[in-house]
């Protein structure tokens, strides 16, 4: 009943504090449905390197008011020079020249110029330690000179060939600040959020113009920069309206009576249900499985290395070695997923390497499928026996006892996985109450299912995924990691040597490949994560009001509504009735 009423609230005029908002028709307004569950915790924080700001920041602002450096295609692997013109590297990778488009401006009409881009590098060096979304900046950066207005020298501690796309892209790469704001404030504590002063300040074309715990609105800028230069056509969307994420029936149930645009990611079995009852609703793939696109971030099993029983490699192999990731997905994605057993996203320019890594996994006597008499013989290894129920105790005792935390777009998950495990003798549950997401960044949840990434991207990978693992990015526990994804607090220091060594390479150079799997062998017998399936998108888009989504017969961007891509579907969306 509670849900019921959160619908009506979702969508109804705004309160008191909106009133001065101009009307604008439903055909002009674009609604998406992300972020949440049910609620946006933090509405009013929008600044993009503190903890906990992803419900302000990452919902809707990231999209419609920042714009990136460089705007990257992850599945095409082509790129868009955006608020940089141009860009070049030296001949060892240990500088790189960036020019910045002329006439950009923030939205309170100051200017874009070399200040902004030098002052937010600074910024993410001298806090390296407290910011989060700082991509590889602190790792790589020794230096920002600035030439003129326009332009800029990177110098950078060592070889840099994927900075440009870790770090100067949509690839979860930097968001560069407005200085006239940001230089007065203290970084750590700023929200970037004043609606009366026009905060938070960007370039795009969009500004918020509204925020509560149920909806952010944004409005479309008169004034944009982009429109004005003609470097982009002004969008057609008036307004963007995000609403937070609900029981999936619930948002199923908005599709079908046109009231959401875009939904939340879906099952299956739900986005078939919808497109069959709702022509108007269509998916990435159309009517054809995987009814999505290959994301960047592929689902595992995050367990924190740092913490008994999960510290114990041969505890992690034998947890994996119970998995029937065929059966697995197979019921989790009605038929429609991808298993895997490692880091990597198979996009077409890491074919060779997903087959070899494959291959390697085998070798090592892991596949898709369960080997459930290797667990025994780990497990009894270990000095475990079965208890009565057929679980797992140790020399005390004790069950290993594991609640998973699984995210509601991974639901579907919860039930086999908790089953096929349990049946290897490990005595698991899973919970996915919203508030234990905040507590798998801390590792004080220690096994949570998940995904993580950016995985398999042109330009970065696969150095990137590689240092994921690397101790750089292990806190203590309680202590927030500073990627999101990098939450396994493993250690190992050949295995940082070794990426330290290839992290200068480039794709094609003979002495990647040996390097990349001199690594995986370390982490194959470490086993720090535990890899499931690829993750398919699936995002349900209503064309009853707006068409021109992204789809695989037209791949020009992630139609991902809380990703820095999103942009240019605001852009390229248009009007369904002419």
């Amino acid at each position: 009943m509670l849900h019921a009423l959160l619908l009506v609230t979702l969508l109804s005029a705004c309160d008191w504090q909106a009133a001065d908002l101009p009307s604008v028709p439903r055909d002009k307004t674009l609604i998406v449905m992300n972020g949440g569950p049910y609620q946006y915790s933090l509405f009013n924080n929008h600044n993009p390197y503190v903890v906990g700001s992803d419900q302000g920041f990452h919902f809707g602002t990231l999209p419609a008011v920042f714009e990136p450096l460089i705007m990257f295609n992850v599945l095409t692997g082509e790129y868009e020079n955006w608020l940089a013109e141009d860009w070049h590297y030296n001949d060892d990778f240990t500088v790189l020249n960036l020019k910045l488009r002329a006439g950009v401006r923030w939205s309170d009409g100051e200017p874009f110029d070399a200040d902004d881009v030098a002052f937010t590098f600074e910024l993410l060096n001298t806090y390296a330690g407290s910011m989060v979304h700082r991509a590889d900046l602190p790792e790589f950066l020794a230096e920002t000179q600035i030439i003129d207005d326009l332009n800029l020298r990177l110098h950078f501690k060592k070889p840099a060939p994927g900075f440009w796309a870790s770090t100067l892209s949509t690839n979860h790469g930097v968001h560069i600040l407005p200085e006239h704001i940001w230089s007065n404030q203290d970084p750590l504590e700023f929200s970037n959020f004043d609606l009366a002063r026009g905060w938070p300040v960007g370039t795009g074309p969009f500004r918020l113009t509204y925020a509560s715990t149920y909806q952010k609105i944004y409005d479309r800028r008169d004034d944009w920069w982009a429109a004005e230069t003609g470097f982009k056509q002004p969008p057609a969307i008036e307004r963007v309206m995000y609403v937070p994420t609900q029981d999936e029936s619930q948002a199923a149930q908005m599709l079908l009576t046109n009231q959401v645009d875009i939904g939340q990611i879906m099952q299956v079995a739900t986005l078939r249900s919808v497109m069959e009852r709702n022509a108007e609703v269509v998916s990435y793939s159309g009517q054809n499985p995987p009814y999505g696109y290959l994301d960047w971030c592929p689902i595992n099993i995050n367990v924190n290395c740092s913490a008994a029983p999960f510290d114990d490699k041969d505890i992690r192999w034998a947890m994996s070695l119970a998995i029937d990731r065929e059966r697995l997905v197979a019921l989790a994605e009605s038929g429609a997923g991808v298993a895997t057993v490692h880091p990597f996203t198979p996009y077409e320019w890491l074919a060779s390497l997903d087959k070899s890594l494959t291959a390697m996994f085998a070798r090592h006597g892991l596949t898709t499928r369960a080997q459930p008499e290797r667990v025994v013989e780990i497990m009894k290894g270990k000095g475990y026996v079965k208890d009565d129920e057929g679980l797992w105790v140790d020399p005390e005792g004790e069950r290993l006892t594991m609640n998973i935390y699984v995210p509601e777009f991974l639901r579907a998950y919860g039930p086999p996985l908790v089953q096929q495990l349990r049946d290897g003798g490990f005595d698991a549950t899973f919970d996915n109450s919203p508030g234990l997401n905040s507590l798998v960044q801390t590792g004080e949840q220690t096994i949570s299912l998940g995904c993580k990434g950016p995985s398999g991207v042109r330009g970065m990978d696969p150095y990137f995924m590689l240092a994921t693992y690397t101790s750089q990015y292990v806190r203590p526990t309680g202590k927030p990691a500073p990627l999101w994804w990098a939450i396994s607090r493993w250690r190992n220091e050949e295995y940082d040597r070794i990426v330290a060594e290839l992290a200068p390479l480039k794709m094609g150079d003979e002495r990647l490949m040996p390097l990349v799997h001199e690594a995986m062998e370390i982490w194959i017998e470490e086993m720090p994560d535990i890899y499931i399936s690829q993750l398919v998108i699936r995002y349900p888009m209503n064309t009853s009001r707006w068409v021109g989504w992204a789809s695989d017969e037209d791949p020009y961007g992630f139609p991902h509504s809380w990703q820095w891509e999103f942009l240019k579907t605001l852009l390229r969306l248009r009007p369904a009735a002419g």
